[in-house]
């Protein structure tokens, strides 16, 4: 199997109401989303020679995760929203998306960088 990856950028803030610092308080983030899927290569029609072309993964990841998330307040999203809760939900919405596409196309990393040196990241098992 190949793997594909693609980053994105996207703009929100939070508050993390268990926290005991700083990250109690409301405050933003610039996140940095990196998708990593698996599948095998596409043997005819437009995306031959492709595991999923990227214009398509950007679509998806696009639709399905940051038009939700994008400039918002992701408390309104999620109760308590951590890095980690954030990185499990992103890979299993993706993971519904893309098996209506394909059933053989895995996601198999979701990565969000919350600062410049800090990130949480689900794979799978």
């Amino acid at each position: 199997m190949i793997s594909i990856c693609r980053q994105f950028r996207f703009e929100a803030a939070h508050h993390l109401p268990h926290h005991k610092g700083k990250c109690r308080n409301i405050h933003g983030h610039s996140y940095r989303l990196e998708i990593e899927i698996t599948g095998p290569i596409v043997e005819e029609g437009p995306s031959q020679g492709m595991v999923l072309d990227f214009g398509d993964l950007k679509e998806i990841v696009e639709r399905i995760v940051l038009e939700d998330i994008d400039h918002q307040d992701l408390n309104n999203i999620w109760q308590n929203p951590t890095a980690e809760t954030m990185v499990e939900a992103i890979a299993s919405c993706l993971q519904s998306s893309l098996s209506e596409i394909s059933g053989s196309i895995i996601v198999m990393r979701v990565r969000l960088w919350e600062t410049i040196n800090s990130y949480a990241e689900w794979r799978k098992e």
